[in-house]
């Protein structure tokens, strides 16, 4: 009698991980990982798998979604069926060992993106910034609390936009935004910022990223120099590369940009980025003589003012600085907000406010590039500020991240007097903890920012906001989602973790 032949064995793949919260389709996860399998090797030509209802059984999913998986991978050749109805790798040539996955950084980006796919120069310089974003940390410094924004409000506008929409509304918006919007963010500056303007002078923008994404190519051109503050917003560092600028950074002092030093730099700049009323990220603001004569230099070189009026709504003192772009007489201020911070950053909703003769221009150019922000967005946060919502969630916030503010700059002082000093800064969402000549001896602040990282504990260096050498070191610390009762636990936490020299 002839011996049966041994059967393969046959392959299971109960061990790949199925991600039901993802926007991809549990078949083409299934594809995906097999295709990857075989290209790699690890499920090399004439491995049988387990049968559909087998499968099916082990991932929690029906047969369906199998068999839609198999389909696939039968029509682009990697797999084929074996005369008893099994399924079996086909005969594909392997790819090339891979490098090792790319080191990824706590932001979330992959560090070595600069050397991968077919980039242009400009794009190779922005991917180069080396900067750590703590988006999920206690102490990021841009995040804010959206735990008591008044969701069930919120929910019932987007709902009436959805449900009872004007025709025009479905369309193609104005590129500078929808008219009802542009009135009330007039409207709403002028009682918050004291800043006056119409709403021919507003134009509704993705969020300040997008604005000064807009802002950069619509003024410079390949080469052009634009100052910086240094220390400075890196993020808008990284746009202005990509428009192809050519950075200055500009030393800032206690009295903010020093204007003369950044005459000296480069005289003939085309453009200045700013944060006037609360420097980013060192705090302070920018004094009325260096205001005039920054608006005095812009007006006689042609030259243009970006200001940033970064998280200037949650002053903690009475006293609130004019916006540069109110001083301005020759219409040389491009002034841009966001509702990211008093809302929610998902939201992505902001606003840029400039002479009249500028928004056309940006009309214009956007409505061949990007044509307009989100519709519906913009009609359920008209209607979300008309009925005083927003200065509602604004006034209450403005108390919750002062007590805030207070506990940390209590904590630290009573927990680390020997090691930080705090900035005087009184508005925003973040602090500076400034190295006291005690603690440089001991360690740089990268190296802090790495001690700290091994006790849970995730904050930015100061360090990391310069293009040139540092000339402080520090930590920045945000409190917006810090809650004033873990103030003392987490400083407490980092003193014992800084205590002794770095290792």
């Amino acid at each position: 009698m002839e011996k049966s032949r041994p059967q393969k064995r046959r392959v299971s793949i109960a061990g790949m991980h199925i991600d039901r919260a993802s926007a991809v389709p549990i078949h083409l996860q299934i594809a995906a990982h097999l295709r990857n399998g075989i290209l790699q090797g690890v499920l090399p030509a004439g491995t049988q798998f387990l049968g559909s209802r087998e499968i099916a059984r082990e991932l929690g999913c029906s047969r369906t979604v199998i068999l839609a998986a198999w389909d696939l991978l039968y029509a682009e050749g990697y797999l084929e069926s074996t005369p008893r109805g099994g399924v079996t790798v086909a005969s594909v040539k392997q790819a090339q060992a891979s490098p090792a996955p790319a080191a990824v950084s706590s932001s979330g980006e992959d560090s070595s993106a600069i050397e991968i796919g077919p980039v242009s120069d400009r794009w190779r310089s922005l991917l180069a910034f080396d900067y750590d974003t703590n988006w999920k940390s206690e102490f990021s410094p841009g995040a804010p609390d959206v735990s008591s924004f008044p969701f069930k409000e919120w929910a019932r506008l987007l709902r009436q936009a959805w449900q009872n929409p004007k025709n025009s509304d479905c369309l193609d918006l104005p590129p500078e935004g929808h008219p009802v919007l542009r009135s009330e963010i007039a409207n709403f500056l002028g009682s918050v910022r004291g800043l006056v303007c119409t709403p021919g002078n507003v134009a509704v923008t993705s969020g300040t990223s997008g604005a000064l994404d807009f802002c950069s190519r619509m003024i410079l051109d390949q080469g052009d120099e634009v100052w910086v503050e240094e220390p400075g917003f890196v993020e808008a560092r990284w746009t202005l590369t990509a428009a192809g600028a050519r950075l200055i950074p500009v030393p800032v002092d206690d009295k903010g940009l020093c204007v003369p030093e950044g005459i000296r730099l480069a005289p003939n700049a085309k453009l200045v980025v700013v944060t006037p009323s609360h420097q980013y990220p060192i705090g302070v603001s920018m004094g009325l003589e260096r205001r005039l004569e920054l608006l005095d230099w812009a007006n006689r070189n042609d030259a243009w003012i970006i200001e940033d009026d970064y998280n200037s709504e949650f002053r903690h003192q009475d006293s609130m600085i004019a916006s540069l772009r109110s001083l301005d007489r020759d219409g040389r201020v491009i002034y841009l907000g966001t509702f990211s911070k008093l809302m929610m950053p998902s939201l992505r909703i902001g606003y840029m406010i400039a002479d009249e003769r500028l928004i056309r221009a940006f009309s214009k150019g956007r409505a061949r590039i990007d044509v307009h922000t989100s519709g519906i967005g913009q009609v359920a946060l008209a209607e979300f500020m008309r009925e005083g919502h927003l200065l509602r969630h604004l006034r209450r916030m403005r108390k919750v991240y002062a007590a805030r503010r207070a506990a940390l700059i209590d904590a630290i002082t009573t927990l680390m007097p020997d090691d930080l000093t705090v900035s005087s800064a009184a508005t925003g969402l973040h602090l500076v903890a400034f190295f006291t000549d005690r603690m440089r001896a001991r360690m740089t602040d990268a190296e802090a920012v790495k001690l700290l990282l091994q006790t849970g504990i995730h904050v930015q260096p100061l360090s990391q906001n310069y293009l040139g050498e540092p000339t402080q070191q520090g930590l920045v610390l945000g409190y917006g989602r810090l809650h004033t009762e873990d103030a003392r636990r987490l400083i407490s936490k980092m003193a014992a973790c800084l205590s002794g020299p770095a290792s």
